[in-house]
């Protein structure tokens, strides 16, 4: 009776002490955007009603001695419980994986015979695969192409963008799920294609809009943002909107020198931008009123000097101290102490 008293009573200390850890410990899962900045090689997180900054260096470059050397990042995404970070630099041609804490667990790919990726540009995590956008040839990877990678981070194959004769998806940019289909941004055709799920082409939601676009969200009303970035005309640089069936709505242009790379439709209702603003103080992360003037002038600066890549949603959840998963496991030792006891009583 004693002994089982004195597991009762340690059992119920450590308990105690356990319950109290893990009240303290926070519980709650932090909703954020992941911004890229290719000028700092960082990947930033962002409030995902207003675009405030939250934490402007929740990933950094390791530099060329580190674990990861960053040279050209373009986006960071969500995979499960990952942050996975794609660059499309020549010298890198790797996706690297970090924890929900910016810590760097592997990478995928790189400069390696049979690496499998070149050229990454925009990449999505649809129904349980990540689609990464392939422009390259180095490393054995298939050309223009979109790349399927299951979460353990194994390629599990690849369809090719070319069609029309060449004429469409040489340069596909951006990939997003889009009614039952995948719709990709293409450079070559400067228009917006549609695929379908096993790779074959099923014709252009737009027309051409005299850029190169990047990345695209679609609303909540089937209606398809997309940024423009990369070449003359320079008054075409900026932002357009269409409707689901591919007619435009309004476009945002006349961005001075700077193309808009990065779309979110944040919640406040405004359109959050990344521009490729270098060194601009003025020119960088910032908003787009919907309902202003459609042009740039209704521009609202967040932070500058940024040059910018893609806009992700992310749910961040807490990783447990050290300390905690010791306690939760005393805490079960005491509880397995406690039912040897009572099997030794009865």
């Amino acid at each position: 009776m004693k002994f089982r008293t004195l597991v009762r009573s340690r059992f119920a200390a450590a308990l105690l002490a356990l319950t109290g850890t893990l009240a303290s410990a926070p519980s709650w899962a932090q909703e954020v955007l992941l911004a890229v900045d290719t000028r700092l090689n960082r990947v930033m997180t962002l409030n995902p009603f207003s675009g405030a900054v939250l934490n402007a260096n929740f990933i950094v470059d390791s530099g060329p001695t580190g674990l990861f050397d960053l040279q050209t990042p373009r986006v960071a995404i969500q995979v499960n419980n990952e942050i996975w970070l794609a660059d499309q630099g020549p010298n890198v041609n790797a996706i690297f994986r970090f924890d929900h804490a910016g810590g760097f667990i592997g990478r995928i790919g790189g400069n390696t015979p049979g690496g499998g990726l070149s050229n990454i540009r925009g990449m999505r995590f649809i129904d349980g695969v990540v689609y990464a956008v392939n422009a390259g040839t180095d490393n054995g990877a298939p050309g223009p192409s979109i790349v399927r990678i299951s979460p353990q981070g194994n390629i599990l194959g690849s369809f090719s963008t070319l069609a029309s004769g060449s004429a469409v998806g040489a340069s596909p940019w951006d990939v997003v799920s889009f009614g039952g289909q995948l719709l990709v941004s293409d450079g070559t055709s400067r228009a917006l294609q549609r695929y379908n799920l096993d790779g074959s082409y099923a014709g252009a939601l737009t027309g051409a809009f005299n850029n190169i676009p990047q990345q695209m969200q679609v609303r909540a009303n089937g209606n398809v943002l997309a940024a423009a970035n990369g070449s003359q005309p320079l008054a075409s640089f900026g932002l357009y909107e269409f409707t689901g069936t591919g007619s435009l709505v309004t476009s945002w242009t006349g961005t001075p020198s700077l193309g808009v790379r990065g779309v979110y439709e944040l919640g406040n209702g405004q359109y959050l931008i990344s521009e490729a603003g270098g060194g601009s103080a003025t020119r960088g992360l910032g908003t787009i009123d919907p309902t202003g003037p459609a042009n740039t002038s209704n521009f609202s600066l967040i932070l500058g000097q940024v040059n910018g890549g893609w806009i992700s949603p992310a749910i961040l959840s807490p990783i447990p101290e050290p300390g905690t998963w010791l306690l939760m496991g005393a805490g079960l030792a005491l509880l397995a102490a406690r039912r040897a006891a009572q099997s030794r009583a009865s």
